[in-house]
């Protein structure tokens, strides 16, 4: 049984490596105006691509502000101000703060964050009362 299973696979990779690479048809095989719609098509996407590159480097090259507070916000977007404050049950003059009151990304992952806040944490936001609004957000 053992022979027979050698056998077999010393077939199949003969099999294999006999079959001979299927060299692409030249260009003369196509219609010139086809060849130069797709060539045309190809230079359109490269400056598609050159000018998404350039706004995204345009946009990481925006720093977003870093302080903000509850009332006024100030974040950009896909960030949120942790600005957060508990106040007990029926005083409020009993008011405890919580935050750095900068802006921090969004996230899901670790991954998403950048390198001053590589954390992603699920972390309670509170606007005064005791249920506090859970966020994910990068942080120390």
């Amino acid at each position: 049984m053992r022979q027979w299973t050698m056998c077999w696979v010393l077939l199949m990779s003969v099999a294999t490596f006999a079959c001979s690479n299927r060299d692409q048809p030249p260009e003369s095989a196509y219609d010139t105006s086809t060849l130069e719609s797709a060539r045309a098509l190809a230079k359109i996407r490269a400056q598609e691509d050159e000018q998404n590159r350039k706004a995204q480097e345009e946009k990481a090259a925006v720093k977003p502000k870093t302080e903000c507070n509850r009332l006024t916000g100030g974040c950009a977007e896909g960030y949120i101000c942790w600005d957060s404050y508990f106040c007990k049950q029926g005083f409020d003059d009993q008011c405890s703060a919580a935050g750095d009151k900068r802006c921090h990304k969004l996230c899901d992952f670790d991954g998403d964050c950048p390198e001053q806040m590589p954390r992603c944490r699920e972390l309670p936001i509170f606007s005064g009362s005791e249920r506090g609004k859970l966020e994910k957000f990068c942080a120390q």
